[in-house]
């Protein structure tokens, strides 16, 4: 089997159908989609001789329980994860054969963005898109430590299965520490010139759902990363102190304060955002002075 494609899914089964029509029936694919306890009701016939289909029966709902589900049965070389509603573009797989051979642990490719129902471009990929850019022509190694979702890569099964990494079960921010262990332990990674992914903006999707709950869950895993990038002394691509503050300052319980707050004293964690200039230290300061 040389791709294993792991598609977590709730509640939005014709938009599974579309991605599944985007991915060429072929022997060495295998393509395994996990639903996260959807109520909706459909036929699934279609879908389910297009796919493994799973159901998630453990007593955690999340996209990160779902992945893990996936992970456990998969047997290709490289792995792929999509979202239910996005698609593969036409070319993507000749593309992902043109690398399978490749020695590399990671191989980054650039996607696209549209709005949900219109032809009307996204800005959901630009960072995205400018982390490769930067890595093909200026080797720039951001790309490790600050491409947050897992999809629009090829990332070798071997590593994720010897270094036991698994996604975060969580509602918000599943992907995020999987893609930082990836990127810490892959030896060899690249980027690739070539569009393979179309993620679509959705008004009620998880990433623009910004309840209190999401965006603890966001805090905690964000704690997280800082912790773990301190570890391997690499604080330069943290996220800030200042950031921090200003996106979570409503959503802390006292154990995330703790946390935090030992963080700090420890010295592990980076207090300024790399591009911070006194104009902006000023701005900040005299929002609370």
């Amino acid at each position: 089997m040389k791709y294993s494609i792991i598609i977590p899914h709730f509640n939005d089964f014709k938009s599974l159908e579309r991605l599944l029509n985007s991915i060429p029936s072929r022997d060495d694919i295998e393509i395994i989609v996990i639903d996260d306890k959807s109520t909706d009701e459909y036929d699934l016939d279609s879908i389910k001789s297009k796919c493994i289909f799973l159901n998630n029966e453990t007593s955690i709902k999340s996209a990160g329980t779902c992945r893990n589900i996936g992970l456990k049965i998969a047997k290709g070389k490289w792995l792929l994860f999509a979202d239910s509603d996005d698609v593969f573009l036409n070319n993507a797989f000749e593309v992902f054969d043109s690398y399978s051979e490749s020695v590399d642990d990671i191989i980054f490719f650039k996607s696209k963005s549209l709005i949900e129902g219109s032809n009307n471009v996204s800005e959901r990929n630009v960072y995205l898109t400018d982390l490769i850019d930067k890595n093909l022509n200026e080797n720039d190694e951001s790309i490790r430590y600050m491409y947050f979702p897992p999809w629009g890569k090829l990332i070798k099964h071997k590593l994720v299965s010897e270094n036991e990494i698994l996604f975060d079960e969580v509602i918000a921010s599943n992907d995020v520490m999987f893609s930082l262990k990836t990127a810490l332990f892959a030896k060899k990674i690249s980027s690739v010139n070539e569009t393979v992914y179309c993620v679509y903006k959705r008004a009620n999707s998880l990433t623009t759902t910004h309840s209190k709950n999401n965006r603890r869950s966001r805090l905690e895993v964000a704690l997280n990363r800082n912790e773990l990038l301190s570890q391997y002394g690499l604080k330069y691509y943290q996220f800030s102190f200042l950031s921090i503050v200003l996106n979570f300052k409503d959503v802390f319980t006292m154990k995330l304060f703790v946390k935090f707050f030992k963080s700090i004293v420890l010295f592990r964690q980076r207090m300024l955002p790399n591009n911070i200039s006194i104009k902006k230290i000023k701005n900040f300061l005299s929002r609370w002075f």
